[in-house]
């Protein structure tokens, strides 16, 4: 492999013993993926000669670090950025949901399980109590994001009371677990001569997402920094090292 320009899958696993990679999950789409390498060192000058010329180095560290751009949105990888716990919530209905207190002519409020909502009903908390109106006392204003607008309240008792289904969703509470690890590997091709390259990252934990844009005028991107953490078990092996690992053909 001389000249290259590489593409290929990224997958993520969780990382077994042995360095070994558990099952394997596709990021999807990227735009970059790029490694830093740095070593730390110390110098020592002599003091004999009168120049103080270097006469020593000591290395003091060695830090791999990891940049990757991720085009897909999917709950997996945004619960990297994240440090979310994925809850996946199941289609089903909800029953005398109390809206907020305190609501005039205009409120816009917002349902508790908001996905594709239908099927909606409001009653007040009269005895017995009545029943409103859709148009009159109420508009459902956007049924996938279950935002209701208040119409009129006259005659009407709070709080309010909705009766409604919703689709199925998954909520991604923000960190919520501790920083995620996982074993990183890239399948990957050289696009100059179609020889494959694969790339072993035993223990790559992602800090934090820097920036999330929720507003796109182009394609949306989810930028992922972190650590490429040294793995003391694979390090015993000369095969795999204490990082990872790239493979690439043998040259004839």
């Amino acid at each position: 492999m001389k000249d290259f320009s590489f593409q290929g899958r990224i997958e993520l696993g969780t990382r077994l013993a042995g360095g070994k990679p558990g099952p394997l999950i596709w990021v999807g789409d990227q735009s970059s993926c790029e490694l830093t390498f740095d070593t730390q060192t110390e110098d020592r000058t002599e003091t004999y000669s009168g120049q103080r010329l270097q006469s020593a180095q000591l290395r003091t560290g060695t830090t791999v670090s990891i940049d990757l751009v991720l085009r897909h949105g999917t709950a997996h990888n945004l619960k990297l950025g994240l440090y979310a716990t994925q809850n996946d919530i199941s289609s089903g209905s909800v029953t005398d949901e109390v809206l907020p207190d305190n609501l005039v002519d205009g409120s816009r409020v917002v349902l508790a399980k908001p996905a594709n909502v239908s099927s909606l009903s409001i009653k007040d908390s009269d005895s017995p109590a009545n029943t409103l109106t859709a148009g009159t006392h109420y508009q459902l204003e956007d049924a996938h994001s279950g935002i209701i607008k208040i119409l009129s309240l006259a005659g009407l008792e709070q709080p309010l009371k909705a009766s409604y289904s919703h689709a199925a969703y998954s909520s991604l509470p923000m960190f919520t677990s501790a920083p995620p690890e996982r074993y990183l590997y890239l399948n990957g091709i050289n696009t100059v001569d179609g020889s494959r390259i694969r790339v072993h990252l035993y223990r790559v934990q992602f800090n934090p997402v820097a920036n999330l844009s929720l507003i796109n005028e182009s394609f949306g991107e989810l930028p992922l920094s972190g650590t490429v953490l040294f793995d003391a078990e694979t390090a015993l092996d000369p095969n795999l090292g204490g990082f990872g690992r790239i493979e690439i053909p043998q040259e004839s």
